[in-house]
């Protein structure tokens, strides 16, 4: 369990350094031309890495400490389906090609300057902030029976995601200011109906 552990913990140092702003920084300094490209490598390594590190995990032996048997079998898919739609919804929400770093590659192919963020609030978004991110904790929840290994490494990609959450949020104050300040005021982060009160909208 704390190989499980620690080798997940490395995985998400990595993936939260190289989508920081101070790594941006540092590639539009040395490697400016790099930049439209950088999303889209970051994607693929990403992917690629975490593949890697799941199949070593699979590898470890492990012990069953709970399953899901008997009437929790429904509540297990019920919570698979709720993280499937909240994936669904998000995708159709977000740009999917920005989100890849297929559209910043294309621009850049094509001769176009980077386009600047924009700041969406329709669909789920006008919801929840953060679907993507409410998915994957429900599907570390219910994704598999409990082993001691899992539960290592399901705890350490949890708190990363909570972690990872709020180093988002700060990122997102940085690029959209008010904008996103208000957001924040409007829509909760993870579970509808938690909405902070703007005092000046009233109640």
């Amino acid at each position: 369990p704390l190989q499980a552990a620690l080798a997940t913990a490395a995985w998400c140092a990595m993936h939260s350094a190289f989508v920081s702003h101070a790594w941006r920084r540092l590639v539009e300094r040395n490697l400016p031309s790099f930049l439209p490209w950088r999303r889209l490598v970051y994607v693929g390594a990403s992917t690629a890495s975490f593949g890697l590190l799941a199949l070593w995990l699979r590898t470890l032996p492990e012990t069953v400490l709970w399953d899901w048997t008997g009437a929790w079998r429904w509540i297990r898919w019920l919570g698979l389906a709720e993280a499937g739609l909240l994936f669904w919804l998000g995708a159709r929400a977000h740009d999917g090609r920005a989100f890849l770093g297929l559209r910043q590659a294309a621009d850049q192919v094509a001769g176009r300057g980077t386009r600047p963020p924009t700041l969406r609030r329709d669909g789920i978004l006008g919801v929840i902030r953060h679907p993507w991110y409410a998915a994957t904790l429900i599907l570390l929840a219910f994704c598999l029976p409990v082993t001691d290994v899992n539960l290592a490494w399901r705890t350490v990609l949890a708190a990363y995601v909570l972690i990872g959450t709020e180093l988002e949020e700060r990122k997102l104050r940085v690029e959209h200011g008010a904008a996103y300040a208000e957001y924040r005021r409007d829509v909760p982060r993870f579970l509808p109906g938690l909405r902070r009160r703007n005092p000046r909208r009233g109640p």
